[in-house]
């Protein structure tokens, strides 16, 4: 995936995290593989033992919101067992399902895992507002507190 030109002149690309800005990464180790560079959502399962450590393409049962997947410069795509950084607060770069407007707060939708304005079928981002205005299937900036 290329690097694309926002339309206020940013250079961006999903997962693609922001300079000078504090960020919270943790790694992670991905149980299913995903065929991306970055920015898509990332779950944990909650109760179950054995889990730490482990995290979700798909939102399993039981699962919680962890955080998004930090573009890296050396994978084209994820395979199961790799490590992925896991971004939990700081600002990033994500492809959204429906136009978002700056101030918006952020979901994932639960059917696709697409970042998205909209609260129905979706799983809150605690903490996540979107930061810049975007068409549906656009790059928009979204911020994890």
């Amino acid at each position: 995936m290329a690097f694309e030109t926002t339309p206020f002149g940013a250079i961006a690309a999903p997962g693609l995290a922001f300079p000078f800005v504090t960020h919270s990464i943790e790694t992670g180790i991905l149980q299913e593989d995903k065929d991306s560079e970055g920015g898509f959502a990332l779950w944990a399962k909650t109760g179950t033992a054995g889990e730490a450590g482990k995290v979700y393409v798909n939102k399993p049962e039981n699962g919680v919101f962890l955080g998004i997947a930090q573009r890296t410069m050396f994978n084209d795509s994820y395979r199961a067992g790799m490590t992925v950084n896991v971004l939990k607060k700081g600002r990033v770069w994500v492809r959204v399902l429906g136009e978002v407007v700056s101030g918006d707060a952020a979901y994932v939708n639960d059917t696709n895992n697409a970042f998205t304005a909209t609260s129905t079928g979706g799983t809150q981002i605690v903490g996540g507002t979107f930061k810049s205005d975007a068409a549906d299937g656009g790059l928009a900036e979204l911020e994890i507190a």
